[in-house]
């Protein structure tokens, strides 16, 4: 079955970014909860594989970190899949929603505060019951390398860490848009997979995975302040994520459904393009008409 199209992708992710911006904010803070708990299971992953790995993590590391990178997607496409949600997406799909003009600017930094609470609320309780008091953390080995994961993280230069902030929310909004461009369960979990193992493998920095790797290891002994968690891996961690996560979606969104521009703008844009008439319309088509068109294909698909 064809995907979607790329005005049709946007269109539905300036849609998505509307509604996750203007529901309601006791919505938006569970949702953000369960989407913080969901990203522990993954978090708690990485470390039992990398901390259990013994000689293979430094003998053959690229096999640990590949193994990694085939299962921390699972919590990802849990919360694509249940519409649960993640600061990472939101960092995308919301200045979408504003480039647009369907989202006022004021609401965007409230719903990232929100949805960047409710996260690490999640992670801090996953952390506190599933992880350390459950006692999954008891081999020597396991505990040394939570330390040493959140010593590493906490030492990156900050430039490092925001150009690795980059790289991570690209790949991770690359895969939500392609997740978005498939019509079937199977095409949106391969879509989505391929993108986030990337950025797990290469060694990216994700804010939301952060708040666990981070924390944990606090737990665990390392000598890390929270003034230190917060000035050296938050702050420029998420100001990497938001750049990654634009620097996808405002291109698609002023290539496929730019805001009103000046009409001698549009006139020579036409000409050098020289479209046809159909495409100028397909191209000129608000975002609501395609969602409510991608909508009613979708149900006809269903019946």
């Amino acid at each position: 079955m064809d995907p979607y199209t790329p005005p049709e992708v946007t269109a539905m992710l300036i849609a998505s970014g509307e509604k996750k911006a203007r529901q309601a904010y006791y919505l938006t803070l569970i949702k953000s909860l369960l989407g913080g708990w969901m990203i522990g299971f993954g978090a708690n992953l990485v470390h039992v594989m990398h901390g259990g790995a013994g000689r293979l993590a430094t003998e053959a590391p690229v096999i640990v970190n590949f193994l990694a990178a085939a299962f921390f997607p699972i919590p990802l496409l849990m919360i694509l899949i249940t519409g649960m949600e993640l600061i990472t997406a939101n960092l995308m799909a919301v200045p979408m929603a504003v480039a647009n003009g369907r989202v006022k600017v004021w609401e965007m930094p409230l719903n990232w505060v929100i949805v960047f609470f409710g996260n690490l609320a999640g992670v801090l309780v996953y952390a506190m019951l599933l992880a350390q008091c459950s006692e999954l953390y008891t081999s020597p080995a396991l505990l040394e390398y939570t330390v040493s994961v959140a010593v590493k993280k906490t030492s990156l230069g900050w430039g490092v860490c925001v150009l690795r902030g980059i790289g991570c929310n690209f790949l991770v909004c690359m895969g939500v848009w392609l997740a978005t461009a498939s019509r079937d369960m199977a095409s949106k979990i391969i879509a989505m997979y391929l993108p986030a193992g990337l950025f797990v493998f290469l060694g990216f920095e994700h804010v939301a995975a952060n708040m666990y790797f981070v924390p944990m290891g606090m737990l665990n002994g390392a000598p890390i302040s929270v003034g230190r968690y917060v000035g050296r891996s938050v702050v420029p961690s998420f100001i990497g994520n938001m750049l990654g996560g634009c620097l996808l979606g405002l291109p698609m969104v002023f290539l496929h459904h730019p805001p009103q521009l000046p009409t001698f703008l549009s006139r020579r844009s036409s000409r050098a393009s020289g479209a046809s008439g159909a495409t100028l319309e397909a191209f000129e088509e608000g975002p609501t008409r395609i969602s409510s068109r991608v909508e009613e294909e979708v149900q006809g698909d269903k019946v």
